[in-house]
C-alpha cells in the first residue's frame, strides 16, 4: 500500500491499540475523513506507521516531516482540534513510552493537541484531558527530558501541576521552559531561585537568560542590584521571543521589574508636533512627546533604559523648577 493511498487493512503487532479496527473513515479531521480518501494529507493511520518505525525512516526525513504535517495539520488546524485526536493520543503516548526518536516532536504534539482542547465539543474535550490526565506520571517523567511539553501540559491541566512541582522541588538542574511554567503554575520549588541566579548569570543562550530573568523577576528578592540584572536580560521583545521559544504551546508571563532609568544630558536636534529628537552622549534618541515647549539647542536630561528606550525628560525652567515629563 503507498502512503499516499486510502488506508486499507494495516497491521502493527507491536502497538497495543489496533490501528486496523478503527473506523478511520468516519474519524472526522480538518481535511474529513481519515483514512487517506481525502488525499495524503489525512492518511492518519499511516503517518502513525511512519512514525512507529520512525528508526528506519532517519535516513528519509521528509517521510517524517510528512507524517508530521498529517497529525499536524489534519488533527489540529489554525488552532482548531479536531475529533480524530482524541483517538490519535494513546499512539502518541505508545510512541514516547516507546522511546522513539521523534518523541521531542511527539510530546510537543500532545501538547499542542491539549492546549487547543477547549475548541472541541464538551464531551469530546473531557474525553481528551481524561487521556492527557490517565498519562500523568508517564508525562512528570518525561522532566528532563522534553522539559517545553510537560510544562505546558502542566499548565493547560491542573490536575498535573502538584506532582510536576513535586519533581521539581527535588531537581538539581531545570530546564528555561521549566522556570517559565513556574511562573503561571505559581510555585517556585526546591532551589528553583538559586538555579535561576546561576542561569541568569552564567546561561551561554540568552533566551535562557530570558527565561531566568522572567521567573527572578516573580520570585527573586527585590535588591536593586538583582532588579537591575533582571531588567538587563529582559529586552522589549522577550515576551515575543520566550513566546516562540516554547513553540506558542503557552503564552509564558513576563514582567518586567520598574528600574530607574540612567538620566544623560542631551541636547535638542529638533522638535515637532509629535516627536522630539535629541543629541545624549553619542547616540540619538527619539521622544514621543507631543506638544514638546522645545526648540533646537535646548538643553534637557533624558532618562533611558539599559535598552537604549526613553522612558522620562527633566526639564528645568528659568526659574529654577523642575518639570517631569513619563514617556
Amino acid at each position: 500500500m503507498s502512503r499516499f493511498d486510502p488506508t486499507g487493512k494495516v497491521r502493527d503487532p507491536n502497538l497495543e491499540h489496533s490501528v486496523v479496527e478503527l473506523p478511520w473513515g468516519v474519524l472526522r479531521g480538518a481535511f474529513g475523513p481519515s483514512d487517506g480518501t481525502a488525499g495524503a494529507g489525512s492518511n492518519v493511520p499511516s503517518a502513525l506507521a511512519v512514525l512507529r518505525h520512525a528508526k528506519l525512516y532517519l535516513q528519509f526525513p521528509e517521510e517524517i516531516d510528512d507524517a508530521f504535517l498529517v497529525l499536524e495539520r489534519h488533527a489540529i488546524r489554525h488552532g482548531q482540534l479536531y475529533p480524530v485526536a482524541i483517538t490519535v493520543l494513546p499512539f502518541l503516548f505508545d510512541l514516547v513510552r516507546r522511546s522513539s526518536p521523534a518523541s521531542e516532536r511527539i510530546t510537543d504534539l500532545i501538547a499542542d493537541y491539549t492546549a487547543a482542547a477547549p475548541t472541541l465539543e464538551p464531551q469530546l474535550r473531557e474525553r481528551l484531558l481524561e487521556i492527557v490526565i490517565d498519562h500523568g506520571l508517564e508525562i512528570v517523567g518525561w522532566i528532563g527530558k522534553h522539559d517545553r511539553a510537560v510544562a505546558a501540559l502542566a499548565i493547560h491541566i491542573p490536575a498535573l501541576r502538584d506532582e510536576f512541582v513535586a519533581v521539581v522541588a527535588e531537581a538539581d538542574r531545570v530546564a528555561p521552559e521549566v522556570l517559565l511554567a513556574l511562573i503561571d503554575i505559581g510555585a517556585a520549588p526546591g532551589r528553583t531561585i538559586d538555579l535561576a541566579l546561576a542561569m541568569l548569570d552564567h546561561a551561554d543562550a540568552e533566551l535562557s537568560r530570558m527565561c531566568a530573568a522572567a521567573f527572578l523577576s516573580r520570585y527573586g528578592d527585590r535588591a536593586p542590584e538583582l532588579r537591575t540584572r533582571i531588567d538587563a536580560a529582559l529586552p522589549p521583545s522577550a515576551p515575543a521571543a520566550l513566546e516562540r521559544f516554547v513553540e506558542k504551546l503557552w503564552r509564558p508571563t513576563v514582567d518586567r521589574p520598574v528600574v530607574a532609568p540612567k538620566l544623560y544630558e542631551a541636547e535638542v536636534v529638533f522638535a515637532g508636533e509629535k516627536l522630539v529628537l535629541v543629541r545624549a552622549g553619542e547616540r540619538s534618541v527619539t521622544l514621543p512627546w507631543v506638544g514638546a515647549p522645545l526648540q533646537r539647542g535646548d538643553l534637557i536630561k533624558v532618562g533611558i533604559t539599559v535598552h537604549g528606550q526613553p522612558k522620562l525628560a527633566v526639564i528645568t525652567g528659568s526659574d529654577g523648577s523642575v518639570r517631569v515629563i513619563d514617556f
